[in-house]
């Protein structure tokens, strides 16, 4: 780059020789007083401008004073004598000028200083270039950040949609099952007399359970978590009740409930939401194994824990599967319209009563599903 001085002075026996030695390496121009020096700025590129100080109508820092004013990038220097040390150090400190040169001037002193504030003007042009650079980039990644997080918003509020939809799908199919109950309830009440009719008392039952279920739905659209209420029951009772409703339900159409129990004294149980989940495994125990196959229920006692164990005899489940089994909306049914939420939901009941459930195999092929129960709830006020 070729770089542009301006030199000011009165004196042109000073003037020249400067010109003609600075002309070696710069491209120079000059003027004889300040307002000769501004008329030459209007009309050219200057990188530094170099005055006297003492100049008749103007002096050296009083042109360099405007030249700021008008351009500041200009590099200011200015030629003093050694006397007027005091003014040049306050002209320094004020920025009007960038350095001082003390006359008579040394040629390497000369060249020095002005290489020196040369390279200050470029690392000052680079620095606000970055400044400006980084401003941009500030700019542009916090209005990334914005775009990023309206979407990440957008994102959240898809999936919640997606996950209430597909919670209302399995909550549907719950239903479904009750209605199911209910009416193979009706159909074979509509052929027996008035005082035969003693399943009556079962069609209550799952119209209560009907009931529950349309209020947990509501509770869910309302961002609310269904109670639990913790009784103390015999481990047995909500086994029976699930059974009753099997009889009716289509899925279990000649299939075969074994059931297995030990003599237990009551428990700390929600028999509602036990309903659920046994009803849950037993459909899709049903769903795995043909009709031919039983469906075994186990209730027992290990380790002071109440477990519950639904085996099957069907296919079983891939080694992959396993680990997600328990996951929300993974389904192993996915090509007959599983919603994936039915384990899920399955688990975090027996969660919420302190317990867990564990897959595994059933010897000779199938799947089992086991459930504990501790003895006592943490946080729960059982009723008596």
């Amino acid at each position: 780059m070729t770089w542009t001085l301006l030199l000011v002075d009165d004196e042109r026996d000073s003037l020249e020789p400067m010109r003609v030695l600075l002309g070696e390496d710069y491209h120079v121009l000059t003027a004889e007083n300040g307002e000769e020096a501004l008329g030459v700025l209007d009309k050219e590129t200057v990188h530094m401008i170099i005055a006297d100080q003492r100049m008749p109508g103007m002096t050296g820092v009083e042109l360099l004073t405007r030249v700021k004013e008008l351009n500041p990038e200009i590099v200011r220097l200015v030629l003093t004598a050694f006397n007027d040390f005091e003014s040049m150090l306050q002209a320094i400190n004020q920025g009007r000028v960038y350095r001082y040169i003390i006359k008579p001037w040394d040629v390497d002193d000369m060249r020095l200083t002005i290489r020196q504030a040369l390279e200050w003007r470029e690392l000052r042009q680079a620095k606000g270039k970055l400044s400006a650079d980084l401003a941009e980039a500030h700019t542009s990644l916090s209005r990334r950040s914005r775009e990023l997080e309206k979407a990440h918003r957008t994102i959240i509020k898809q999936e919640k949609l997606a996950a209430v939809g597909r919670f209302a799908a399995e909550m549907v199919h719950e239903i479904n099952n009750y209605l199911q109950a209910i009416l193979g309830m009706s159909a074979y009440l509509s052929g027996l007399k008035a005082d035969e009719i003693r399943e009556f008392e079962e069609l209550e039952v799952q119209i209560k359970n009907l009931s529950d279920l349309a209020m947990e739905i509501r509770d869910f659209a309302r961002g609310a978590t269904s109670e639990f209420e913790i009784e103390r029951v015999h481990p047995m009772e909500p086994v029976r009740d699930v059974l009753r409703a099997c009889r009716h339900h289509p899925d279990f159409k000649e299939r075969k409930l074994r059931v297995s129990g030990e003599v237990f004294s009551e428990w700390p149980l929600d028999p509602r939401q036990l309903r659920h989940v046994l009803l849950n495994l037993l459909k899709n125990a049903a769903r795995a194994s043909r009709p031919e196959q039983p469906i075994e229920i186990f209730v027992l006692q290990e380790d002071e824990m109440l477990v519950y164990r639904v085996v099957d005899h069907g296919s079983g489940l891939p080694e992959e599967m396993r680990e997600k089994v328990f996951e929300p909306f993974y389904s192993t049914w996915d090509q007959e319209g599983g919603t994936g939420l039915g384990l899920s939901i399955c688990h975090r009941i027996v969660e919420m009563h302190g317990g867990h459930m564990k897959f595994s195999d059933t010897v000779g092929g199938g799947a089992t599903i086991s459930i504990f129960f501790p003895a006592t709830i943490k946080g729960s006020a059982d009723k008596a």
